[in-house]
């Protein structure tokens, strides 16, 4: 599906959004469990989040964190592997002798 193809997501209007924000962050929830709630990628959800957590914060008021997201398995790996990249390409140069 191209961009052009693509229907516009209903918008979730600022109570409606905080209301699932509570429900979600009551029970311990992630941006992720949100997204899912409101039928939205987490991009989505992420920048409404913003979004009015700037008008909340104008009126005196701040939304809760929600519970971060565990990485990925692959997240831990693939950072190890990287730095094992680096170990690799800064070392010094072993010498090549006969032993």
């Amino acid at each position: 599906m191209n961009d052009k193809t693509k229907t516009k997501a209903e918008s979730i209007s600022a109570p409606e959004f905080v209301k699932a924000y509570i429900a979600i962050h009551d029970n311990g929830g992630t941006v992720a469990d949100l997204a899912e709630s409101l039928n939205r990628d987490i991009g989505q959800v992420r920048a409404k989040r913003n979004s009015v957590a700037a008008q909340l914060k104008e009126r005196g008021v701040e939304l809760p964190t929600l519970k971060r997201m565990e990485r990925s398995g692959m997240g831990s790996v693939s950072f190890d592997e990287a730095a094992e990249l680096v170990r690799l390409y800064t070392a010094p140069p072993i010498e090549n002798s006969e032993v």
